[in-house]
């Protein structure tokens, strides 16, 4: 019998109907997200700041600590209201983006919105603060908690230096920690639960201001996720989501991408980019008679599922093994291992509470040895192997660390066909790639029920319509269109791919 959760998920994607726009790593924007995407220039900087602690503006700072702050409190590139930011070719800017906004704003952001950004609630329930992001921004730069004096005193100056590994913690941090999280806010929080209580019928979005909102928030999605300076092939420069996964692909032989536009080989990133581009065509135009709501609902789960593979694979084998291995200079292994681990070690605790524990006991900063780690790579990794399955992931899918000398027939495999395959054959197409125009948003029409004037802000919910209850329509789902003989594939739950 054919899932609920089914979708037209092989070349649907090639359906567009949006204006053309900016293409960012293979992803065309339906809607002008280049002040979104400059928030790439902000990590770029940021990065700049730990060689050199002269800002963007030119101030010399005291130290490199100073200048990564100033650049992650104030922002410099990515403009949310007004002209464009002076460094991005402006006059001025009334208010700047900041990477730090996106974690100090999660409380509002995350808990606003039905269904819940589940993974956003899993970090919630493991850092028990909705800051956790700008807490350890603070913790790097300041020297505080497990970067303390005290607490590195065992192997600072014999195992490494702490200050390569706090360096580490916060350009890897400003990135996988603060902002990984947001992007998957902009793309699931307010525009996939709004189709999905469009599907249920608890809302219509189906009037033009509505429409332009929801596909507008759903390419601020990719722009934070891809990030202006990434053409695909993991060659921005700085660390950032899709930047990773191209950068692991080939230590986990994960990088056989049938074909991915924009020219890189990982499979994570295939995946996503088809997802994000289905998401995309169904909500522009978006009609609440139809399955779009579905479609894009497991398109979300598909990019949500995908986000964090790569921060699973760089954590539980590359950055462990490293670190494992080095006998000198090996604060920055200790700093990325750690990063890593943190930035995934959520996922894990909501499968093991247990093995999340002894796994941070082992990779702490504060923990770690005149010696080295406390613990060997075999260990340390199969407490994430593991579990991935109970984590929602195939191990097939993550795959092996052949860097580290493993294989994939080194693991049990078998509860792999248990887990759902939440992208199903997902196959990005081509995105045609047009002169940039950088055009202004369309105006909405103000609606009395609801704020949504400012949809180019990404601090706004462009909420829809809520229905009375007394007209709440059920919406079957099932049997999707065929389009022009486009090839239909599954996606979701007891999928398996082959």
């Amino acid at each position: 019998m054919t899932s609920m959760k089914t979708a037209v998920f092989a070349s649907m994607a090639a359906v567009a109907t949006a204006a053309a726009g900016d293409v960012y790593a293979g992803y065309r924007m339906a809607t002008d997200c280049h002040k979104h995407a400059n928030i790439a220039y902000d990590a770029k900087a940021l990065k700049a700041c730990l060689s050199d602690p002269t800002g963007p503006d030119g101030t010399v700072h005291a130290d490199w600590e100073t200048c990564a702050m100033d650049v992650y409190e104030n922002g410099y590139y990515s403009c949310k209201s007004g002209e464009n930011s002076e460094y991005d070719g402006g006059t001025g800017c009334e208010t700047m983006r900041t990477l730090q906004g996106f974690s100090t704003s999660a409380s509002s952001k995350f808990t606003a919105y039905t269904p819940a950004n589940e993974v956003a609630y899993q970090f919630y329930d493991y850092w028990s603060d909705w800051a956790y992001a700008d807490n350890w921004m603070h913790a790097a730069t300041d020297k505080t908690g497990v970067w303390s004096d005290a607490s590195t005193a065992a192997w600072d100056g014999v195992m490494g230096d702490a200050e390569n590994a706090r360096k580490q913690a916060t350009k890897k941090g400003a990135s996988f920690i603060v902002n990984q999280m947001y992007a998957m806010y902009d793309t699931t929080d307010r525009r996939a639960a709004q189709a999905y209580k469009c599907m249920v019928g608890d809302a219509i979005c189906s009037n033009n201001d509505k429409t332009y909102s929801m596909v507008h928030g759903w390419d601020e999605g990719w722009a934070f996720f891809a990030g202006a300076l990434e053409s695909g092939t993991g060659d921005s420069g700085i660390d950032w989501g899709l930047t990773l996964a191209e950068k692991r692909d080939s230590s986990f032989d994960t990088n056989d991408a049938t074909y991915n536009p924009n020219g890189g080989m990982s499979r994570v990133n295939a995946k996503t980019l088809a997802a994000s581009q289905i998401g995309r065509d169904m909500l522009d135009p978006f009609d609440n008679a139809t399955d779009a709501g579905q479609i894009v609902w497991d398109a979300w789960k598909c990019i949500e599922q995908q986000a964090f593979l790569p921060m699973i694979q760089a954590a539980s084998s590359v950055y462990m093994y490293k670190s494992a291995a080095c006998t000198a200079d090996c604060g920055d292994e200790y700093g990325e291992m750690y990063t890593f681990c943190s930035a995934m070690v959520p996922i894990l605790n909501a499968a093991n509470p247990t093995d999340a524990g002894t796994l941070m006991d082992y990779v702490s900063p504060d923990n770690i040895l005149s010696t080295g780690l406390p613990q060997d790579y075999a260990t340390m990794s199969a407490l994430i192997y593991d579990n991935l399955n109970d984590m929602g992931y195939k191990i097939s899918d993550v795959g092996a660390c052949t860097y580290c000398g493993d294989s994939l027939s080194d693991f049990d495999t078998s509860g792999d066909a248990a887990v759902s395959n939440k992208c199903g054959f997902a196959v990005p197409v081509g995105d045609a790639t047009p002169s940039p125009t950088y055009s202004a948003a369309p105006t909405p029409t103000p609606d009395p029920t609801t704020d949504h004037a400012h949809a180019d802000e990404d601090d706004e919910s462009g909420s829809c319509d809520e229905m009375n209850t007394a007209s709440i329509i059920v919406l079957i789902v099932g049997i999707l269109l065929a389009v022009g003989g486009v090839a239909m594939c599954a996606m979701g739950k007891n999928k398996v791919s082959p």
